[in-house]
């Protein structure tokens, strides 16, 4: 509760003695004008006001109790100011604890105002920081699992009442131990200062100091008590206390290829790296033009976000870190063409959702997606760029495909953009399109192909699979009662891929591997079914539960929608469908695919891009 103690008239929070004076306990370690917090105490910022902060690179929390982690918001400025997403590791118990208490953070909503921009990491092993590595350490606070950390040669074990054995190892050989020590009086949760004392007595470190100090313990009294007792080395830990630290150069991050294992929990709702999503350009302003950040921006619809999109958002980023600006892409949502000829807009490749995960994983830092309206659709090419570029968004470069059209009845061009730009003082670049084997990509093509079933070259095109999402629902048993169980997608997306059998893996909601599977797209015809369905059958196991959502992703066609003459027909076609599956994946293993949203040096060669 921090010292004085409210409302409280004992003679240690009536102190005069300023080291008696004590903010909630956390520790920040400073290597090469690089910094790192161990937890976010609701006196944070009062803390890094003192210390004059001006640069943080990591946070790392012990556990999820108010008074380590309610000043958790205080980051904001640091993800303004740095403009990227600031790595916090911990266990996985205190994550769910921050997604409870700043669930705001993690539901990835648009918001008029900032929030904190974070990548949570779950640590089961040493991780690398500053240069040297952090050594998770396992405590136990009272029945909690709690964290505490050795860096160097020292520790930091706040807010523990055990250690379990297979930690004692871990805290061999220091200099400096900062550790809990309460109170004399026992507490179910913290360590008294005589099991304290204990404890330093089996590690034997140069020097100890005690965190976590109730008010029940005068600063000079206990110092004098326990010098007194024979334990020069140690003493009451203080606000503003700084001491050095030795960094083991020997020391490596040790796992299982000799690398850091940190697993990274964006998987389970948090992203790898937080993207800013605005709603309008006024609230893109409001974060970063208040603090005189510039955008250079790529503007389009991006549906599917497909090779010729990622090089126009990648040259983006590119140009963005040239020029110290923000990298964006201003899009729309629904398509223009929805809203001015809806009886003549394609069937979207892509849901809103999807394409904030690609701009996210192409490291776009904000996208403003805004909504298409009427009056939108009235604003003059001169409006356009003078009220949302200019005045907004601050813009510095604009990166647009050779077809792009703006403002009223699509009267601009890239002719007239680039005299604006001229006028505004921005420059203009116009990415040409990726040609893959002599066809121009475009969602146009993709929408066909497929619409058509050819989804392995859709995904030659898209740069990854094509991927339908949405909620798993109840199917009629069919399958499970005649066949082979399946999943059932209820799809998000307005397009779908031909009636048929496709190699597919499907992601299920809060799983980190995806699973080897056959997705039929049909009527069930053997079955006299009406209704189109999508059904999955998971190669390798099948879940307990059905999972909320999904994520099918397409490889290849199979073969076409087919009556048969009754399950047991059916059950051996499947069968086969499986087996020429598990061939395709076996095959795939040996020879290793172009990665996600990546361009291989021989389709670079081809398209002619960057």
């Amino acid at each position: 509760m921090g010292v004085p103690t409210l409302g409280c008239p004992c003679r240690v929070c009536k102190s005069n003695d300023p080291r008696d004076k004590r903010l909630r306990p956390s520790v920040l370690i400073s290597r090469g004008g690089r910094n790192v917090l161990i937890d976010t105490s609701p006196d944070f910022r009062q803390q890094a006001l003192r210390v004059g902060l001006e640069r943080l690179d990591a946070i790392l929390l012990t556990h999820g109790h108010a008074d380590h982690i309610l000043g958790f918001d205080d980051i904001r400025p640091f993800n303004i100011r740095q403009r990227s997403a600031l790595p916090v590791y911990s266990n996985e118990e205190t994550f769910r604890v921050i997604r409870r208490v700043f669930a705001y953070v993690f539901d990835d909503k648009p918001t008029l105002s900032t929030v904190p921009s974070v990548t949570l990491n779950t640590v089961r092993s040493p991780f690398e920081l500053l240069g040297i590595p952090f050594v998770p350490v396992p405590l136990l606070h009272g029945e909690m699992e709690v964290l505490g950390f050795r860096f160097g040669r020292a520790a930091y074990l706040t807010d523990f009442s055990a250690v379990p054995d297979a930690s004692m190892a871990l805290l061999e050989g220091l200099d400096e131990l900062v550790l809990d020590a309460l109170r004399d009086i026992p507490h179910p949760m913290h360590q008294t200062v005589e099991q304290a004392l204990a404890l330093i007595q089996q590690l034997n470190p140069r020097r100890a100091w005690f965190t976590h100090i109730a008010h029940d313990l005068p600063h000079s009294e206990t110092n004098e008590r326990l010098l007194k007792m024979g334990h020069p080395h140690v003493q009451l830990a203080y606000d503003g206390l700084e001491f050095e630290v030795q960094a083991d150069a020997s020391d490596k991050v040790s796992g299982e290829h000799g690398v850091s294992q940190v697993s990274n929990a964006a998987t389970a709702g948090a992203r790898s790296t937080r993207l800013s999503a605005f709603s309008s350009s006024r609230a893109w302003a409001s974060r970063y033009a208040t603090y005189g950040h510039a955008s250079v921006l790529a503007i389009g619809n991006f549906d599917g976000i497909h090779l010729g999109h990622q090089a126009i958002l990648r040259a983006t980023v590119e140009r963005a870190q040239t020029l110290n600006s923000v990298s964006t892409a201003l899009t729309f949502d629904p398509s223009p063409r929805k809203v001015l000829h809806p009886e003549s807009a394609p069937l979207r490749l892509s849901t809103n959702a999807q394409r904030m995960e690609w701009f996210n994983a192409l490291a776009l830092e904000a996208v403003v997606v805004l909504p298409f309206t009427l009056d939108l659709a009235r604003l003059s090419p001169a409006e356009f760029i003078e009220q949302i570029l200019v005045r907004d968004l601050r813009v510095r470069a604009v990166l647009v495909g050779e077809n792009f059209r703006f403002g009223h009845k699509q009267t601009g061009d890239v002719k007239l953009l680039t005299e604006l730009g001229k006028k505004h003082g921005f420059d203009v670049v116009i990415v040409p399109p990726v040609v893959y084997r002599g066809e121009v990509v475009s969602s146009t093509i993709i929408r066909r192909e497929i619409a058509e079933g050819d989804v392995s070259h859709a995904a030659r095109l898209l740069g990854r699979p094509f991927a339908l999402t949405g909620e798993v629902v109840s199917g009629t048993g069919t399958g499970r009662r005649f066949t082979f169980p399946t999943l059932n997608l209820a799809p998000e997306q307005e397009l779908l891929p031909a009636r048929g059998v496709y190699i597919t893996r499907a992601c299920l909601e809060g799983e980190t591997r995806s699973h080897r599977s056959v997705t039929n797209i049909g009527t069930r015809p053997t079955f006299n079914g009406a209704s189109l369905s999508v059904e999955t059958h998971l190669l390798d196991a099948q879940p307990t539960t059905a999972p909320r959502r999904m994520e099918v992703r397409f490889w290849k066609r199979l073969r076409e929608e087919k009556k048969f003459s009754g399950p047991q027909e059916l059950r051996v076609q499947i069968a086969s469908d499986i087996a020429r599956a598990n061939s395709f994946f076996s095959r795939l293993r040996r020879f290793r695919t172009v990665p996600f949203l990546s361009l291989s040096s021989r389709t670079r060669s081809r398209t002619g891009t960057r």
